[in-house]
């Protein structure tokens, strides 16, 4: 069981805003429970406050009542026993990964409790078989798409089967597929009556396992419906953009890294079209995009025609190269103004002095999507553009996404994320058996949701 009282919460022992102002919530055995909100609202800082984390590890300030099962982590004496029974996905996967292999990581965390090796392994290979992450368990993981590092994080966090499992933003970068192993993992933890809240901007996938849903909104928690708003899950009619010449011809590639991964035919972006490429986890949509800028030469003979092109990568402090927020849109203010760019971060003031790698993971995506923006080339790769994005940020996504493509701007976009096809993209391609087919992006949305077991409406 979870318990939280007049939690408060804020990241140094000097004068500062509080980021917790008053959090109280309680989630029992076997119940599930979602945590939304904004982006940047303070929703990892919750869980970092309520597992000790940022008490003793980060010199944060916290007060209030915290119990987790039974112990307190705002002790010392909790805080050190707090591993055995509780498994912590965050929202990062490169900042929770401690070991070079899938399996070194899955063993590393089960002998750090105790286990012997032999049991450890055992374990650890049942487990990477049911993520269908078997086939790389001796792989380095720096080899692994962000989604595949996802999915190894949320093994890992529950692999010695704690009574408490905080997942943050866990189905983030997942495809389909993944996801509903997610979700179905998720039910069956809470019929063997574990407690568990996560953390998600996109409460839809785990509302046939959740009992209650709290929301974070200026410091403070509160409770809503489960019936929460699903216009997001139906079609509507998407206004057709007028499409140019063509900015990207890819005919007869084959991707990979000096192995095929994936095989390309024929793909094309036009002037102010937007394109979605759609695949599991894995599949070679980073590689493609990757090798269409440049960074990665194809597996023999292929073709490749565009236009200058701005890669936006998937992780989002790769694109960062200033040390505040300010410097960063003002380096970024090619084609349109710095005071339009700032207007668009809606925590400028705030954080124009800030670091971009102390943001949350949403802000700091957003932060590289407005510097995609302010460079607004000719034809703009974005791989993964709305992971960390709340509902509102991504509406802003799309309206900006919009703005480059009347400009004349071809995107090649990579996405788990059917919303975007739904409401974004002018044409899809998928990856189907190792090759890109061309679909229709709405009936390709429709799929996605229904295979990761959202009805569609």
């Amino acid at each position: 069981m979870l318990r939280v009282r007049g939690l408060r919460a804020r990241y140094s022992d000097g004068p500062g805003r509080e980021v917790i102002e008053e959090a109280s919530l309680e989630v029992g055995d076997g119940e599930v429970a979602l945590l939304t909100g904004a982006s940047g609202s303070g929703k990892t800082t919750i869980i970092l406050a309520v597992t000790g984390v940022l008490k003793f590890l980060m010199n944060g300030v916290v007060s209030g009542v915290v119990e987790l099962d039974g112990l307190n982590p705002l002790s010392l004496e909790g805080f050190s026993k707090l591993p055995a029974e509780v498994g912590v996905v965050l929202q990062d996967p490169d900042k929770q990964i401690a070991m070079p292999t899938p399996i070194g990581e899955l063993v590393f965390t089960l002998e750090n409790l105790g286990y012997s090796t032999r049991n450890a392994v055992g374990r650890s290979i049942s487990l990477l078989n049911r993520f269908g992450l078997a086939s790389k368990a001796s792989q380095h993981v720096d080899d692994l798409s962000l989604g595949e590092k996802r999915k190894l994080t949320i093994a890992s966090a529950i692999i010695h089967r704690p009574s408490l499992v905080i997942l943050d933003e866990p189905t983030a970068s997942l495809d389909p597929w993944s996801t509903r192993t997610v979700v179905e993992l998720v039910s069956s933890m809470k019929k063997s009556g574990s407690t568990i809240l996560v953390v998600e901007h996109k409460p839809f996938y785990f509302k046939s396992v959740a009992d209650k849903i709290f929301t974070l909104e200026n410091g403070r928690v509160g409770r809503i419906d489960l019936d929460t708003d699903s216009s997001h899950l139906r079609a509507g009619e998407k206004k057709r953009r007028s499409v140019g010449g063509i900015v990207l011809r890819v005919e007869n590639l084959v991707a990979g890294y000096g192995e095929p991964i994936l095989t390309v035919d024929e793909l094309h972006v036009g002037e102010g079209e937007v394109v979605a490429v759609v695949g599991p986890n894995g599949s070679g949509k980073t590689t493609l995009l990757k090798t269409v800028a440049g960074f990665i030469k194809p597996v023999g003979q292929g073709r490749i025609e565009k236009a200058s092109c701005f890669y936006l990568p998937q992780h989002p402090d790769f694109t960062f190269i200033s040390t505040t927020v300010e410097r960063e849109l003002r380096d970024a203010a090619r084609s349109v103004g710095f005071s339009e760019l700032a207007s668009l971060f809606p925590w400028f003031e705030e954080a124009r002095r800030a670091n971009p790698f102390t943001l949350s993971h949403g802000q700091r995506r957003w932060l590289a999507n407005l510097i995609a923006y302010g460079y607004s080339r000719k034809l703009i790769l974005m791989d993964e553009p709305s992971t960390g994005l709340d509902d509102n940020m991504l509406r802003e996504l799309e309206r900006i996404v919009g703005l480059l493509a009347s400009r004349g701007a071809g995107i090649l976009v990579s996405t788990h994320d059917p919303r975007l096809l739904m409401d974004l993209a002018d044409r899809a391609y998928s990856v189907e058996g190792g090759r890109l087919v061309e679909r229709d992006p709405v009936d390709l949305a429709i799929e996605m949701y229904r295979v990761a077991g959202v009805r569609f409406e």
